[in-house]
């Protein structure tokens, strides 16, 4: 695997028979905008050997409630292991672009320290496309013995909300808004002096992801490359958008200190002392 957040359907294809590979399935669906279930899109039809895992249970801390923030180093751990994700597998990511939750799973491996990981360019739909072969039924039984997986929290790719607080307060970092054009519009505001850059627009044809100059030139028309020493954090609504957004960072080559609010605006909203502005 190159160092690209990326591979390539054909490089899937060549190593789906390697045993230090695994591919997960991260299909989700962002309701109420599409009513589809991610495990039963993947009973229909999927990559072969691919697990299916959901990153809003597996991948997610049940403490925090419905804000689907990430798991404990612990519950991450167990959750990868189950999946046969060791610390010397190589992991690659798929979606079909709905909302960019292989990014999510992608970045939640990075923050505990899992760096041999990919996102698929194009997903299942450039995979089917290509007439590549899928696999139906059910997801297999968790790997037994689990694989042993080491989480190494990375605190420079996660941003708490105290972060985004202090940011603010003290106006030295950039903060970036991720969100899709629809849970924009539908939400009641944004955080303040946040700049727009959506994490899907990323996706040059809805499928395939941009090529790294076409990343930096939209980074740039936004006003949003940081300044020299400047920290950027990235949000959405949930945690998802953002992580589509930090691909896109990594490939135009702004992988500096760049951190995603995990608990992004639905928790910021929820907190009656957070500035908020309307738009």
């Amino acid at each position: 695997m190159t160092s690209s957040p990326l591979v390539s359907t054909s490089w899937l294809a060549a190593h789906l028979d390697d045993p230090s590979v695994v591919v997960l399935d991260c299909r989700w669906y962002l309701k109420p905008f599409d009513l589809r279930d991610g495990r039963a899109e993947y009973e229909v039809g999927h990559v072969p050997t691919a697990r299916h895992v959901a990153w809003d249970r597996e991948l997610a801390e049940p403490a925090r409630g419905t804000l689907n923030m990430l798991a404990g180093p612990d519950r991450f751990a167990a959750a990868m292991g189950g999946l046969g994700v060791g610390d010397g597998t190589t992991v690659v990511t798929y979606d079909d672009h709905h909302v960019p939750v292989a990014a999510r799973v992608w970045w939640s491996l990075l923050v505990y320290g899992h760096h041999d990981v990919a996102v698929l360019d194009g997903g299942i739909t450039a995979w089917r496309a290509e007439g590549r072969p899928v696999e139906v039924g059910p997801a297999p039984a968790p790997a037994d013995p689990p694989a042993v997986f080491t989480s190494r929290f990375d605190p420079t790719l996660y941003a708490s909300i105290e972060d985004v607080r202090a940011t603010i307060e003290a106006d030295r970092e950039l903060l970036i808004d991720a969100r899709m054009d629809r849970a924009y519009e539908a939400a009641t505001g944004h955080i303040p002096g946040a700049v727009r850059v959506t994490g899907l627009g990323f996706l040059a044809d809805g499928e395939h992801w941009s090529e790294p100059a076409a990343c930096r030139a939209r980074i740039e028309a936004a006003g949003a490359v940081p300044a020299e020493g400047q920290r950027t954090i990235l949000y959405c609504g949930g945690g998802v958008a953002a992580t589509g957004a930090l691909l896109g960072w990594r490939l135009a080559g702004l992988d500096g200190a760049v951190a995603v609010y995990d608990g992004s605006w639905g928790e910021w909203e929820l907190d009656p002392s957070t500035p908020k502005d309307a738009h």
